[in-house]
């Protein structure tokens, strides 16, 4: 439909083909699939009016090239470098918002799942008036709790369920995907343009163009990943905790020490450095460590931060303690709202095994501490070897904070967490206890003989 105005269009944005076209690429976050990249809440930013204009530039673009159809909604993206994979995911899950309604009450028959009448928008399309429609269906429903204006509120929506063959990282076709299959396979006629240490650093606006200029490269490319298994994402095994780590935030909850509260500003401190250690010590004395692992190899530096944000969050929610900015939590700026005060600090979250472990703490946290006017920050380092967690590492990340604190006149503080793989308490052994044990029982012997 979009394909179509746009071509009767001649391109031109005003024409009432262009408007119409237009008016249909507005989406509301589909806040009922509670997919995508935002960790905090399931509404996200949706389709507004600068990423409209993206997508019909690249619709625009695709008709010019011959392209009147496409399978893959990714498309669009490789010809203008605006459109992001979670906003393709938004478009994708508003377009076939109707098939999902159906195979969510389908499975709900079969397996006695209770619903409800409740508000759907963009449930349903209008061949007559050529417009998304909003429904009363029967659904599941969801009751979600989320930050508006730094205070929490709840709000009951649909659930929409989503079969797990469908689930993935990553779009199919994606400007990245596209340079580097280009380059190992039409390399030739992109090193017209570009060198190769040009090419290894292209912009996304950069690969569009080239997209555009090669259409005959994007539709072999396109045939490629027909020919390429797509594999769904292992939700049970959630390698890459992108499904189970809000749950386990909780866990750190229980398994570790409580944060201490505070009563006023001047402890307000204390209580984020006990937010860390009730961090420290969950991953450190309890078997919490393994989800900072996937079995014999550590996690990505995202999952420690939202495995740190999913903690704070639960505690503040059950200790009333209002939390704002809660996608930052491990790797940004914090607001804490207690009775009649506030406090903010900034908390940064990075692997020692990181190339930018050092810039972080002497550069990159006094730089976010001064542009959202933070005064105290605390640099959380996560230890996967024991070269990394040695008093060498302890000893420079601590001078490394007084050398900030003292530059940029900031309170920067350090911390280093062993995040190393632990052996179980059944095989744990003290030699030193142990030599102490037996050679005492010996000299005893020794002398009753």
């Amino acid at each position: 439909m979009v394909f179509d105005l746009i071509r009767q269009s001649n391109g031109e944005p005003e024409s009432i083909y262009w408007k119409k076209a237009a008016s249909l690429l507005i989406f509301r976050e589909p806040a009922e699939f509670c997919l995508g990249v935002a960790e905090g809440t399931p509404f996200g930013s949706g389709s507004g009016a600068g990423l409209q204009k993206d997508m019909l530039d690249g619709v625009r673009t695709a008709v010019g090239l011959g392209m009147y159809k496409i399978a893959h909604m990714e498309t669009i993206s490789l010809f203008q470098g605006g459109m992001g994979f979670d906003r393709i995911s938004d478009s994708a899950c508003n377009i076939l918002k109707s098939f999902f309604i159906d195979y969510t009450q389908d499975v709900c028959r079969r397996h006695n799942v209770e619903t409800e009448r409740i508000r759907v928008e963009n449930a349903s399309w209008s061949s007559e008036f050529f417009r998304w429609e909003s429904k009363i269906v029967e659904l599941p429903t969801n009751t979600i709790t989320y930050l508006r204006k730094g205070q929490a509120r709840q709000k009951k929506i649909a659930t929409l369920l989503t079969p797990e063959r469908f689930l993935r990282e990553l779009p199919v076709a994606e400007p990245n995907g596209f340079w580097s299959w280009s380059w190992a396979n039409h390399g030739g006629e992109l090193r017209n343009d570009f060198n190769f240490d040009v090419a290894r650093n292209v912009a996304r606006n950069v690969k569009a163009r080239l997209a555009r200029q090669h259409p005959d490269i994007v539709a072999l490319y396109l045939q490629h990943l027909e020919e390429v298994e797509k594999k769904p994402y292992p939700i049970g095994e959630d390698p890459k905790a992108l499904v189970k780590w809000y749950a386990q935030g909780a866990k750190l909850i229980r398994k570790g020490e409580d944060a201490v509260l505070p009563d006023s500003s001047d402890q307000f401190n204390d209580f984020v450095r006990s937010l860390v250690e009730v961090y420290r010590q969950a991953i450190e004395h309890t078997d919490s460590w393994l989800l900072l692992w996937n079995g014999a190899v550590p996690h990505a530096e995202r999952v420690a931060q939202v495995l740190f944000r999913s903690m704070v969050i639960h505690y503040c929610r059950a200790n009333g303690v209002e939390m704002s900015s809660e996608a930052n939590a491990g790797r940004g700026p914090v607001d804490f709202k207690f009775s009649g005060w506030s406090g903010r600090a900034l908390i940064e979250m990075k692997l020692v095994k990181s190339s930018k472990i050092w810039d972080g703490i002497l550069a990159q946290l006094p730089e976010y501490q001064n542009a959202e006017g933070v005064e105290f920050g605390l640099y959380v380092a996560i230890a996967f070897t024991d070269d990394d967690y040695s008093d060498s590492v302890r000893n420079k990340l601590n001078e490394a904070a007084r050398l900030a604190s003292e530059y940029y006149n900031m309170n920067i503080e350090a911390v280093l967490i062993d995040g190393r793989r632990k052996d179980s308490a059944s095989k744990l052994k003290n030699r030193e206890l142990s030599d102490q044990l037996h050679r005492g029982s010996e000299e005893e012997e020794s002398e009753d003989q």
